[in-house]
Order: structure tokens, then sequence, then C-alpha cells
């Protein structure tokens, strides 16, 4: 059996086409776009909720992003106080909204699609394995610090690399199916089918095949742990008991911890991926910045917050509107779907002192990059631990770092829901 560390040194071309944020636009089926910013912020500066797709306001086709429903009258929010509100007021603003896309229905009922207290069922014993706690002592001591050590390691012996490949790509995929209990050679054909299941430009068969290849996965693991506990996410779920409406409990199903399983670590391998590539670029084009963080490190975890407020991973998450309501003094129908502009919202000027500015010294302030309410990013502080840690890993072991010049410079691409670095290209030493 290939060891964990075995496996992070090992230059796998899986890893290239598997993180490649152009291409994972163009297979989820959603067009590319430079720069969202100057058009959501104008039309956040318009009104707080506009009628329309985002999409449609910021002039391009209905369809050519993701979360697109032609049968359903849209709407779109953009200020801070209207998209913290939707996600706030989940059993009206409902996230119910996931059962209406592809691959929900493959992946099964997880903790996504649910509201209210059948939500909170699922979602209680499954909270503590990914609270700050456990963040900071089992997921770092199991397996974040030795990822980001191997990691390091290897790239640090260069005197150039590209991160976002090296380092950004590699340590969440590997950080998040090492700790659910995945076998190292296990990892990246996983990772491969999850892709699939959902990729857009995949045929009918080719993604029923990869469904079906990820719950077979998935059901061998839990299998595994049923028959032999180990210290892992996978073990620590089939151990876990559901409290019922009446009082009694009891363990979680086989087809609940696939689905639960399936949403979490899809989520866990991209977007730590996507904003810690985010964050070194910010930091390598605001190199007076990095410098003040290299001067004083206990701003690493404001560096986090800023760098997802400023441009998070995702831009856009969807609701369904469940009853008729009045968010923000726009009358929104039952059925309608609602976007919910998060880059607008996290630079809106009511808020933020100017917010277009990526500023690792400004006061911290709740955002929704991690979302809101009730659906709030279960895995946030899993993931701001491996940027922590892989931060303070660059500012150790890879000195002088900068861009490499004879490289195409990088930049920040995707649609509205994926977005990250073309690539980080850097010299150091």
């Amino acid at each position: 059996m290939t060891s964990y560390a075995s496996a992070l040194r090992k230059d796998d071309p899986r890893i290239r086409q598997l993180f490649d944020v152009e291409a994972e636009t163009l297979h989820g089926g959603s067009m590319l776009i430079d720069d969202p910013f100057p058009a959501i912020n104008r039309l956040r500066n318009e009104g707080p909720v506009h009628k329309g797709s985002i999409a449609k306001l910021i002039g391009y086709p209905e369809n050519a992003f993701r979360h697109h429903l032609p049968e359903r009258t849209t709407y779109s929010a953009f200020s801070f106080a209207a998209v913290s509100r939707a996600f706030i007021e989940n059993q009206t603003y409902s996230s119910k909204v996931w059962n209406l896309f592809e691959g929900s229905a493959a992946r099964g009922d997880s903790m996504l699609e649910k509201v209210g207290m059948e939500h909170r069922r699922i979602r209680d014993p499954i909270q503590p394995f990914f609270s700050p706690e456990a963040a900071e002592s089992w997921w770092s001591d199991k397996v974040i610090a030795e990822t980001v050590e191997t990691l390091i390691s290897e790239i640090e012996r260069k005197r150039e690399a590209d991160l976002f490949l090296e380092l950004c790509a590699r340590m969440p995929v590997h950080v998040v199916s090492a700790g659910f209990g995945f076998d190292a050679e296990e990892i990246i054909p996983f990772r491969i089918a999850l892709h699939d299941s959902a990729r857009a430009t995949a045929t009918a068969q080719e993604r029923q095949d990869a469904q079906q290849t990820v719950k077979r996965m998935l059901t061998r693991l839990i299998e595994r742990r049923r028959r032999g506990p180990e210290n892992d996410i996978v073990t620590k779920l089939t151990q876990a008991e559901v409290t019922e409406e009446d009082g009694t409990t009891r363990p979680f199903t086989t087809e609940e911890i696939i689905a639960n399983c399936w949403l979490i670590v899809l989520a866990g391998g991209g977007t730590t991926w996507r904003q810690l590539g985010i964050t070194l670029f910010a930091l390598l084009n605001h190199p007076e910045q990095f410098e003040i963080l290299r001067g004083d490190r206990g701003l690493i975890p404001r560096v986090v917050l800023e760098s997802a407020r400023w441009h998070a991973t995702d831009l856009m998450f969807p609701r369904l509107v469940v009853k008729d309501a009045v968010l923000e003094g726009v009358e929104i129908p039952a059925g309608a779907l609602l976007h919910l502009c998060l880059g607008a919202a996290n630079r809106d000027p009511t808020r933020w002192e100017n917010p277009d500015k990526f500023d690792i010294t400004r006061p911290v302030q709740r955002s929704v990059a991690f979302g809101g309410g009730p659906h709030s990013c279960l895995g946030q502080h899993v993931s701001r631990q491996e940027m922590v840690l892989a931060l303070n890993a660059v500012m150790d072991r890879l000195p002088n770092l900068r861009w490499d010049p004879s490289k195409a410079p990088a930049k920040l691409v995707g649609g509205i829901f994926q977005r990250g670095p073309t690539g980080l290209p850097v010299l150091f030493g």
C-alpha cells in the first residue's frame, strides 16, 4: 500500500488535469469572465435586489453560468444586508434549491438540501468533527501538518515552482480525502470520479459511470470501517447518532453517510485549493502587505478572512424562495429562484471602507464568504487551518518569494461560481 507521503512526493500528471480553474469552469458548463466586480458592484450600488439572473443583469446569456433554471423567475441580491438576511432566513430562502439541479439526485439527500430541524438533526452530529478545536488539533495533528511539511519540503529543494499546482492543489484534496480515510492510491481516482459525476461536458453515460464509482468507493470504505474502526471521519460517522424528532436516536444510514461524504469531500478538495491560491496571488501582488505579514504572523488568520472577503472562490449561491417575501424592499413571489451575489455583498461600501482594496490590516467584520446562518460552511475551520499552516510554511521555507517574470503573469479567472488563479509561478531563494 502506498504511503500518503510517497503519494504526495510523486509527480502525478492527473493533478494538472484536475486542478485547472479555466477547465473546471468550462467543464462545469460556465463561461469564463475576467473581472465581474465592476458590473456586480454597479448593480449593488443601484439597488440591493434586482429582478433577473446575475448573468442577464451583467450582460451575459441566461445560461452563461451555473445555477440557472429557465423555468423559474429569477431575482438577484447584491447588498450585504440582502445576502446575509437570505442566508440566515433559510426557511424562506431555502437551500432545498439544490434538489432542482442535476447532480443532487445522484448524490442522495445530504444536509445541503435540508432546512430547519431536519437539517439540524443531520448536521449536529457531524459539526463537532469540523469545529475550530477539531481543526486545530485532530485535523492538524492527523493530516494537515504532515501534508504541508511533505509538500513544502519537495518545493524548497528547487528555486522555482508553481505554488498553485504544487501546494494549493495538492494539499486540500489530500487533507480531506486522507482525513475521511481513503487510502493514498484512492485519492486521485476518487477525485476524478467526483469531478466527472457532475461534469457538464461529460455524456450522460460518463456521468452515470462516475456516480456509480463514487458510490462504490464510499460504500467499500464505509463497510471497511464498520468492520474495523480507525481514526478517521468515516469511522466517526459510522459511530455517530442522529436524534429523531421524538427524541430517539439511531445511527446514520449508509446512504446518509455516502451523501454527506460526497458533499464534504467534493467541497473540501475544491474551495480551499482556489482560496489559498487567491490569498497567495493577493499577497504576491501586494508585497508591502506581505512584508507586514512576515513581521506579524498573528495576522495570518485575518489574511485568510480578508482574502475570502476580497475575492471568494464562489461569488454566487442560489436559493429557492418558498413563500412570498419582501427582501430589502423588493417583493419576490414564491417559487422564484434567488441568486445571492456574495462577491458584491462582500464589497459593500456601507459595511467596509474602500472595499475593493485587499487590506490585511482592516478591522475584521463578518463577511458572507463562508455563507451564513444554518448553512454556513461546515468545513470553514478546517480550510482556514490548512491555509494558516500553508502560509506559515511558505514564509518559513521559501525566502525572497516573488513572481517569476519569465512566466506568463497570473490572473484570476473563472465564472461567477468557481474562481481562482491561472497559476502561481514563483521564484525564491
